[in-house]
């Protein structure tokens, strides 16, 4: 029996939940990613920053937004995660 192929890659799934979630018609609050080797999910919500990188294979997640004028928020936390390390994530 053949499998199904999806039709988008991770990191393309996961810009599409960014979408939901930041969308004002729907009531999502959070997007909780499951890594390999931790318990609870890292929650983050549609303020945060999202940096994919498919050529090093990591995500860059950053605390809120970058300001109005463009400035860089290098002061506020920043985490990454290797791509192959998360196994799901899911809007709440």
């Amino acid at each position: 029996m053949a499998r199904k192929l999806a039709a988008l890659t991770f990191t393309d799934q996961v810009r599409q939940q960014l979408m939901f979630l930041r969308h004002p018609e729907y009531q999502y609050r959070a997007l909780h990613f499951y890594v390999t080797g931790v318990a609870e999910p890292w929650e983050f919500g549609p303020e945060d920053e999202f940096e994919f990188n498919d050529e090093t294979g990591v995500l860059v997640v950053r605390d809120g937004p970058t300001d109005e004028d463009g400035h860089d928020n290098a002061d506020v936390p920043e985490y990454v995660f290797r791509l192959d390390s998360i196994v799901a994530c899911q809007l709440v």
